[in-house]
């Protein structure tokens, strides 16, 4: 990859993380408010000192919510800056993307189905390519496409590959709230670019984004074994 690449890449990077930085705020502070209302219910219960069963059973919950709020804050950082060599099946990186890139979008009447094939649903891809791209793919198209939308994510294996479409379709929901582009719009040539960076086959044809997935092996003693065929 060159440095004209590198540079165009994160350029669209921080485009990106900008889009993403409202849905990375809500799961962060859904997190935290869960473990401050535990806190507080516990703090209210143990000055009452009325209920000691209930008391214990609420700060009881205040680990697993501090465990689950941990976990998140790695996820992000994760989105951040990803582990080398980590691979994801394409279910969960899709359904993460799906998340994230539709925090707002009950309120701009979009609506996304997915369909993973059987044969595909276990196959493992690197996690950053596969996470960054699909993201990128679904504000590719609600930006290209401000309008009310249902979006079909497919997933299909042909060989050694996980073929993956995104095709958008303009629907006759209405938006409650006028189409709106969150800081600068992205375009087909930035998901290009992004898939160039991670040498992921890229294409797209009218309102269908398709991305060509190796699949990887992973192996319990030598970790991330590349691609399954040289």
């Amino acid at each position: 990859m060159t440095a004209g690449v590198m540079r165009d890449a994160d350029a669209v990077r921080y485009i990106v993380l900008r889009k993403l930085a409202s849905g990375l705020r809500h799961t962060l502070m859904g997190e935290l408010q869960s473990i401050q209302f535990l806190a507080e219910l516990g703090g209210r219960l143990l000055r009452s000192g009325t209920d000691d069963a209930k008391t214990r059973d609420c700060l009881d919950k205040i680990p697993l919510a501090t465990g689950e709020a941990i976990e998140t804050c790695h996820s992000v950082i994760e989105w951040l800056r990803p582990e080398e060599g980590a691979t994801t099946t394409i279910s969960e990186a899709v359904a993460q993307c799906v998340k994230l890139a539709g925090d707002d979008w009950r309120m701009r009447a979009i609506r996304a189905s997915v369909a993973v094939a059987d044969s595909a649903a276990e196959a493992r891809v690197a996690k950053a390519a596969a996470r960054e791209l699909v993201v990128t793919s679904l504000l590719v198209l609600t930006d290209l496409y401000p309008k009310s939308l249902d979006i079909e994510i497919t997933a299909d294996l042909s060989g050694e590959r996980v073929l993956l479409c995104l095709r958008a379709r303009v629907s006759s929901r209405v938006s409650p709230f006028a189409p709106a582009t969150i800081y600068h719009a992205l375009g087909w040539g930035d998901i290009a670019v992004l898939a160039a960076a991670h040498g992921v086959p890229c294409s797209h044809e009218n309102d269908t984004i398709t991305l060509d997935l190796a699949v990887r092996v992973v192996t319990p003693e030598a970790g991330w074994a590349g691609p399954s065929r040289p």
